[in-house]
């Protein structure tokens, strides 16, 4: 075997060997670690791994896991590390580049002696710098028509010494040059690394290919790191001698016995406390065969009657011991084996659901506790008889689960969610004691996050939630001169803080309410349900986002949208439970600094929000509710900006009220504003809203026959929106035909609208800036209120424009409005007050 130093010289003159040579290719992988034909275990990179970047990097542990001391070694040291090189080389391209030889060049082309880099760190990191010839992104190459980027191999050459032999082993690992790296000034010249290229064979001649793999899991290889002899290995566990034995005499001489003997009592010798602490914590030796088996009921190994009685037992064991009686014996009834098949099945299923884990909550040591239930005054009413008092821990806990359902029974909608669904619910807060615990908390910062109660079951049963039939939406007129409404159970649960958005399912008996302490509840409306009326679905949590409105998408109300003073608004999907975050409207970002104010069209396809940028006016920007994507933008002109906004009837436009007491018509069919008139007295518009039906109005304006407009004087003027459209006999023509059609969008580029309609009814009845305007959905009701007031909510009668005089009392509990809302058939009121409570009403024929 060569020496050490012709082995080092020889290292480096940087020979190759074949990727293809197995030899070389020898490693094995455990936990992580690639151990070689060497002293030196590889870290990274691992084998096949795609490289780039700025450098690679090769981690060596130059310790073999410990064993190793770190340099400098002894002169005689049977085991030592005497050089490491690695060249990076590669046959398809015809390269093989100095990665380190020892010896250090400028700019780090080629690096030094690793193993005096990094002063006492085990774990030696080779940072390279890539040459110029391998940038570029695949097997491109920047700038180049050939490319030297590919398939290369990581020659690293270990010249060691293992327990006094001397050795020179060469372990390739294959890599690809195929991510990204980029170009640079300080990249070496490849020319300048590259050195000659050695057959396999020469290769093959030059290093130790008989040295295995060393020190892998398994290994039974050792290592000498003393001149002595002495070797570091894993410990490996053995029953035999595992305890070292020590005899006295050998260590000591025959004329220290009395000294040895002395030393000895006086370490052995207790005094009373250390021999009572001693039996306290390990016991006596006679008691401790007994305290050791004291409560597993069997018999002490020393009863030899005992012993002699078991192995009686085991000679009259039939193997039918296990076996219930029910197995053992049959009653034949003249019946067919299905019968008798049926007879034997059900001790066969219960034996199977004995063997089942119990549930987590059920603890085994209850069957150890007793409870009083006399010596508790409220623990009497669990008692089945007055005589009754102590029971096991196990059956107080039935019991009290036994008095919850019968104060609270669970409600029918919930057994079906449970049967039809195995994934787990908290309660709703109508059976909680706190009510503002949520069955979802949703981080602001979150996307796609799924609920853990979906409503899908909900919304299809029938019997849960019963749709509005066609007689009951065809309700009698109301009329003018009093109101027959009656009030009827309050919302259980209350917001922390005031109810900024009210919504009612457009089908289902669902009310939809929000509030700036970034809640959201769901509730079912029914006055009669039990134990708790109106009670609650779900709840929603969105932490860190002030909610400042929620509302149903589309006639059928899958999804709810909701949003805060944020740069961003959630979409929730019932059916699947599903919460997506919109970040942005892509491109109009610096517009839309905010989401809280939007509305969806009655038709559900779009989605409209007010923009934060106010220059020349105000903007909407609309988007398509299935794919969030922006699709057009509304303008007015004016100063201020936009105060309220809402969509026609048919969801083909908009009427937009600015600050400045204009409003404007625009058309989502010719994507621009097709009339322009002004709000009479208006010196400030604060919100407005449009109603009446959808067959009540001009089609060419979506068909709604009111809007009303609310200014900061508490002065709201309703209008006929027939009268706001001029027509000459052409387009009476026109407009009748493409009502007809059902093509009412394509009438609104030819229509001319009034610059200065008269109002149908200006009412003023309130004192302060009016913040909330609502029609009900079948456009007999109007209802407007005032923040800023307490009470201050009126209802209006149409189309005869006459406020009720019986309601609201100056006893109805209104507080500051601060939200409102009509039910799906016009029967319930909702307003929502600045105390975060929810009260309803129900409006009767």
């Amino acid at each position: 075997m060569a020496s050490s130093k012709s082995l080092v010289a020889y290292a480096g003159a940087a020979l190759l060997f074949s990727a293809q040579t197995s030899s070389a290719l020898d490693f094995t992988i455990a936990n992580g670690q690639i151990y070689t034909p060497g002293l030196a275990i590889v870290d990274a990179p691992q084998p096949g791994t795609a490289l780039g970047g700025d450098l690679i990097e090769v981690a060596l542990d130059v310790s073999t896991n410990g064993r190793l001391p770190l340099p400098p070694y002894a002169e005689d040291a049977p085991s030592a590390i005497h050089n490491i090189s690695i060249f990076l080389y590669s046959y398809g391209t015809g390269r093989n580049f100095t990665i380190t030889n020892g010896t250090a060049s400028a700019n780090n082309a080629s690096l030094g002696d690793i193993m005096f880099s990094e002063p006492g760190s085990t774990v030696k990191h080779v940072k390279w710098t890539w040459p110029d010839c391998l940038v570029g992104v695949g097997s491109q190459q920047q700038g180049l028509g050939e490319t030297d980027r590919g398939v290369y191999n990581i020659s690293i050459r270990q010249s060691f010494r293992l327990n006094g032999e001397d050795h020179y082993t060469i372990f390739d690992l294959p890599i690809s040059v195929t991510n990204g790296i980029p170009a640079s000034d300080k990249r070496p010249s490849c020319d300048a690394l590259n050195n000659d290229m050695f057959t396999p064979e020469e290769i093959r001649a030059s290093a130790d290919f008989s040295v295995p793999v060393m020190f892998a899991p398994g290994d039974a290889t050792t290592m000498q790191t003393s001149p002595n002899g002495q070797e570091q290995q894993e410990e490996v566990p053995s029953d035999e001698g595992s305890f070292a034995s020590f005899d006295e005499d050998d260590a000591f001489s025959s004329s220290d016995d009395d000294d040895f003997a002395e030393r000895k009592n006086a370490l052995l010798d207790k005094d009373s406390d250390e021999e009572e602490l001693e039996r306290f914590v390990l016991g006596s030796k006679e008691s401790f065969r007994e305290q050791l088996f004291r409560d597993d009921f069997l018999p002490s190994v020393t009863d030899s009657k005992a012993l002699v009685k078991a192995a009686a037992d085991d000679e009259d064991a039939t193997g039918h011991e296990h076996v219930s009686d029910s197995m053992l014996f049959t009653l034949d009834t003249g019946g067919g084996d299905s019968d008798e098949e049926i007879e034997l099945a059900q001790p066969q299923q219960e034996a199977q659901e004995k063997d089942q884990e119990p549930p987590a909550w059920e603890d085994s040591d209850d069957e150890r506790l007793t409870v009083s239930l006399a010596g508790a005054t409220r623990l009497r009413k669990l008692r089945n008889t007055e005589a009754e008092d102590v029971v096991s821990g196990t059956e107080y806990a039935r019991r009290l689960r036994q008095q919850y359902l019968r104060l609270y029974p669970a409600p029918d909608w919930a057994k079906d969610a449970t049967t039809g669904s195995k994934r787990r619910r908290r309660r709703s807060s109508a059976a909680s004691d706190d009510s503002s615990a949520s069955d979802m908390e949703l981080d602001s910062d979150g996307e796609g996050i799924d609920a853990p109660l979906p409503l899908d079951t909900f919304l299809r049963d029938a019997n849960s939630f019963s749709t509005a039939s066609e007689a009951s939406r065809k309700r009698r007129k109301l009329r003018p001169e009093t109101l027959d409404i009656q009030r009827t159970r309050d919302i259980p649960d209350a917001h922390k803080a005031g109810v900024s958005s009210l919504a009612f399912h457009p089908s289902r008996p669902i009310l939809l309410s929000s509030s700036t302490s970034s809640l959201m509840y769901l509730h079912h409306i029914d006055a009669s349900a039990h134990p708790i009326p109106n009670p609650a679905l779900t709840s929603v949590q969105v932490k860190r986002t002030d909610l400042r409105r929620a509302a149903f998408i589309g006639p059928g109300g899958d999804e709810v949208v909701f949003a805060g003073r944020r740069r961003y608004f959630h979409t929730w999907n019932l059916s699947s439970g599903l919460v997506k975050k919109i970040s942005k409207i892509q491109g109009h970002q610096k517009e839309q600094r905010t989401m809280e104010r939007f509305r969806a069209s009655p038709c559900g396809r779009y989605l409209a929000l007010v923009a934060s940028d106010k220059k020349g006016g105000g903007m909407l920007n609309i988007v398509n509710v299935a794919t969030m994507q922006w699709i057009a933008q509304a303008r007015v002109d004016g100063r201020g900006g936009v105060s309220d906004f809402a969509w026609w009837g048919d969801g083909n436009g908009l009427t937009i009220a600015g600050k400045n007491g204009q409003v404007a018509e625009w058309s989502m069919a010719t994507r621009r504003t097709v009339g322009v008139w002004r709000d009479e007295g208006s010196i400030g518009g604060t919100v407005m809203a449009l109603g009446g039906g959808r067959n009540g109005g001009p089609a060419e304006l979506g068909g709604d026959r009111w809007v009303a407009v609310g200014s900061t004087s508490g002065v709201l003027n309703v209008y006929d929106r027939n009268e706001l459209v001029l027509k000459n006999q052409q387009q009476q023509t026109k407009t009748d035909s493409s009502s007809s059609s059902g093509t009412s969008s394509a009438a609104a580029a030819g229509v001319e609208i009034k610059k200065l309609p008269t109002p149908t009814r200006s009412f003023e009845q309130l004192t302060t800036p009016v913040s909330v305007v609502t029609f009900s959905p079948d456009g007999q009701l109007l209802a407007f209120g005032s923040l800023h007031k307490k009470d201050a909510l009126r209802l209006v009668h149409l189309p005869s424009c006459t406020v009720y005089r019986n309601w609201p009392t100056e006893q109805t509990p209104l507080g500051r409005i601060t939200a409102v809302a009509f039910g799906a058939g016009s029967d319930v009121l909702a307003v929502g007050n600045d105390a975060g409570k929810i009260r309803l009403w129900e409006i009767r024929s």
